[in-house]
């Protein structure tokens, strides 16, 4: 009696167990998850370990937007074993991009990029200052425009879109600017 009473208790724990993994591996890979920033190529809107959420739906039911900060697996271009960064799409697919004068032009419109550091965007050595998105990618900087500072799309050109692992959307860390990412 004992026994049976014991082995129900162990099976009904084994469900909620196996629910709650089950919860959690839909929510981590068709939701969102928690990330931690590390890098400054972000600065000033994200700095180095910043905790912040990231959503997986608009790559599923949406349509990534200019000016959409979003988490990208790019292992290839990255320094120290990295894997995926953080930057922000200033160009989709079909769009003309164009740098130069210190100033970021799409589709021959200047940029009012109030979130930047420093005061230009400068050119990296390369062919991806002044192109047309190719379909299927997006055009991706990184805010802190310092020399050095980003290795983004003017490195490295366009990325495509099925890289992107999620938008960020809310930082959790540091409390003193707890909120929505913009």
């Amino acid at each position: 009696m004992e026994r049976d009473r014991v082995m129900k208790e162990v099976i009904s724990w084994l469900k909620h167990i196996g629910l709650a993994i089950l919860i959690t591996f839909i929510i981590v890979n068709f939701i969102g998850q928690f990330t931690i920033v590390y890098g400054n190529s972000m600065v000033p809107t994200l700095e180095n370990n910043n905790i912040v959420i990231i959503e997986k739906l608009t790559q599923r039911f949406g349509q990534f937007k200019q000016g959409d900060i979003v988490v990208v697996r790019i292992p290839e271009y990255l320094d120290d074993g990295k894997t995926y960064a953080v930057k922000r799409i200033l160009a989709r697919e079909g769009q003309k991009i164009a740098i130069h004068n210190g100033a970021v032009f799409v589709d021959g419109q200047k940029l009012q990029e109030t979130y930047i550091h420093g005061n230009e965007t400068q050119i990296a050595p390369g062919l991806h200052d002044d192109m047309t998105v190719p379909a299927g990618t997006i055009y991706l900087l990184g805010d802190n425009r310092l020399p050095g500072e980003s290795r983004d799309s003017r490195t490295f050109g366009p990325v495509e879109l099925k890289r992107i692992a999620g938008r960020v959307f809310f930082r959790l860390f540091p409390l003193r600017r707890f909120g929505l990412v913009q």
